[in-house]
């Protein structure tokens, strides 16, 4: 997700016990952040916070569900893709940027290569992240669809960002959240 707009790679459907990469959070995921603003807002948070853009729309996905996420939800969540993330889903990220930095058009190519290869490495992010949420699925839930994708969202913003201030826009969510409403068809 982060840098590009995603297109979806190949449907793989794993069962006995494997991950399931083309599941309902993934979908969503793809609905979600081709939305108008939505992108550029969660790469903004990304730069400002640090935040997790697979954990951000896991909070929105989990609150389109009606399911309220405590701190321990979310850091637990986080914990569950946090090897997955810093090992192989940040490297492929920095080096895609990093060809880009070269402004080599002959590297196009390979970094064409590396952007479907972070892409794919992003959908098993997803896929851990959705056999987590179904070992924990809990009856916390909530009646306000917006209401609780809202909470899920700023929760995990706010573990990000410490004692940051939330007022600025870069901290803003609103995109993502009004888009998650809309794919979700709740009001």
């Amino acid at each position: 997700m982060p840098g590009e707009r995603l297109s979806q790679p190949d449907s793989r459907d794993c069962s006995s016990g494997k991950l399931q990469y083309d599941n309902d959070f993934w979908r969503f995921s793809l609905a979600v952040y081709g939305q108008d603003g939505v992108t550029e807002q969660c790469l903004a948070l990304q730069e400002a916070v640090g935040v997790d853009i697979n954990l951000l729309l896991f909070c929105a996905w989990t609150g389109a569900r009606s399911f309220v996420l405590s701190r321990e939800d979310i850091e637990a969540a986080s914990n569950s893709v946090a090897a997955w993330q810093g090992h192989v889903v940040r490297p492929l990220r920095n080096v895609r940027q990093h060809i880009k930095t070269l402004e080599d058009n002959e590297l196009e190519s390979l970094r064409a290569r590396v952007k479907s290869l972070e892409i794919e490495a992003e959908q098993i992010e997803q896929a851990i992240l959705f056999a987590h949420w179904k070992g924990v699925q809990s009856s916390r839930t909530g009646t306000d669809c917006r209401r609780v994708i809202s909470q899920n969202v700023k929760k995990y913003i706010e573990i990000k960002s410490g004692s940051q201030p939330l007022g600025s826009s870069e901290h803003s969510a609103s995109h993502l959240i009004d888009a998650a409403v809309q794919i979700s068809g709740a009001r």
